[in-house]
């Protein structure tokens, strides 16, 4: 009996999310090769990054469980995303733990909550997935700008929900090296006041993703 490769593992993933919904297929792609990226620039462990990936895939895979109704609405506050997505948290932790990725099922246990997680993973997750999820539409709203997307990091940070030390490493790469004027100009008028790039300083690792994010 054969089994599947890694390759297919992941070809099945991104199958049941984009029957689900594209943006669900789009946001995860994303965010895994994100995932990928910053991982190789915060030093993280292939074994680490990997945790990372699959997390990634299997973040929106419980929305197979919910209703297609809750994925369309806009809502009103952060309470009644949790009450109305609580589903989709539960059961993407459940299936990762299921599928015997401990290690992924207690990044997804984590990340989505107003505190910063205990796990070190879940704390670099919880910042990648939230930039992810502000610059990608939603099937209820369009994208957010950078500015947007960068306040609410900042936001978090100062709030505690989410390590600061994580979010402004990631702010200051994603920033401080980036190609795109508009993103740099974004930083400086978000109270993050990163300089433009010198030639030849930009990270690899991100200017593959930069038209993307």
């Amino acid at each position: 009996m054969s089994y599947p490769s890694f390759h297919s593992y992941i070809k099945m993933l991104r199958s049941l999310l984009k029957r689900k919904q594209q943006w669900l297929l789009e946001e995860s792609i994303l965010l895994a090769d994100l995932c990928l990226a910053y991982g190789t620039i915060a030093g993280l462990s292939d074994k680490d990054k990997r945790t990372l990936f699959l997390a990634a895939h299997f973040k929106n895979l419980g929305a197979i469980y919910l209703d297609d109704r809750y994925l369309e609405q806009e809502f009103n506050d952060h309470s009644q995303v949790t009450e109305k997505l609580e589903i989709l948290f539960t059961e993407s932790a459940h299936l990762a733990k299921d599928s015997g990725l401990t290690e992924v099922a207690h990044v997804l246990e984590q990340y989505h909550l107003r505190a910063i997680p205990p796990d070190p993973l879940a704390r670099v997750f919880q910042v990648l997935n939230t930039w992810v999820s502000c610059r990608q539409r939603k099937g209820w709203r369009s994208s957010l700008s950078d500015k947007e997307a960068l306040v609410i990091l900042k936001q978090r940070a100062e709030m505690e929900w989410s390590d600061p030390k994580v979010v402004f490493h990631f702010i200051e790469h994603l920033c401080r090296y980036s190609a795109r004027p508009e993103r740099v100009q974004a930083c400086s008028v978000s109270g993050f006041k990163f300089p433009a790039a010198e030639a030849g300083q930009e990270t690899s690792s991100f200017g593959v993703l930069e038209d993307r994010l």
